[in-house]
């Protein structure tokens, strides 16, 4: 081997019979210290070359220098199915995952940065002339002590509005003023419900005073 042909195997890696999954032969020179872009439409073969061939042998040589007993406590991957790769450093994979993300899923929570800020004010802030200590929770809005009381710390603030609930206020209760009411024995339940409570269900929902249809509408009391 001249000095050419080395240099030249150490700035690009060369993959020869690249057969894994729907790959079908494939030879490929990537250059090394760019950045790379591989691109088809989908099932084209780009995740099995990227990640089933390139970074899975990048991973097999890793093991190979790693002791017998550690190696076997690592989840370990398959050669991949090829002819030769040449010029291939260290790899490591970013995979693209969905995680189970929820309402409260943030980039500060994904980044660890919202545990973090909240010590920053707690430890380093200064404090006014005689305010009282406060812990980080304190600043976090996943606690009750630190969360919004108006959005409970989801950052949003969901109404429905009484316009929506009940379209026609010319209908009686009984008449299905409130449109979002089951309909059946369940709807029944709770005209009986408003009937014990003293609504007159049958004048029109314009009529009734104004804290029995706030009531009937937004309480989260049980009858």
């Amino acid at each position: 081997m001249d000095g050419s042909t080395a240099g030249t195997r150490l700035d690009r890696v060369s993959v020869r019979g690249a057969r894994e999954n729907n790959l079908r032969s494939i030879d490929v020179d990537i250059p090394r210290n760019a950045l790379v872009a591989f691109t088809g439409v989908s099932g084209s073969g780009k995740s099995s070359l990227a990640f089933g061939t390139i970074y899975a042998e990048a991973q097999r040589r890793f093991f190979e220098s790693v002791a017998p007993y550690a190696r076997r406590l690592i989840d370990q991957v398959g050669a991949p199915d090829i002819d030769s790769i040449e010029g291939l450093p260290p790899a490591v994979a970013l995979p693209q995952r969905r995680t189970g993300g929820s309402a409260r899923s943030t980039v500060g929570g994904a980044t660890t940065v919202a545990d973090v800020v909240p010590m920053l004010y707690s430890r380093v802030g200064t404090y006014p002339l005689d305010a009282p200590m406060l812990l980080a929770e304190d600043f976090s809005a996943n606690t009750v002590q630190g969360a919004c009381p108006a959005c409970h710390g989801i950052g949003r603030i969901y109404d429905v509005p009484e316009e929506l609930m009940v379209p026609d206020d010319s209908l009686s209760i009984r008449n299905r003023a409130i449109a979002a009411w089951p309909t059946a024995w369940h709807g029944k339940q709770l005209q009986d419900s408003l009937i014990s409570l003293g609504y007159d269900i049958d004048v029109p929902w314009r009529e009734l005073p104004g804290d029995q249809r706030n009531w009937a509408l937004y309480t989260q009391e049980s009858p």
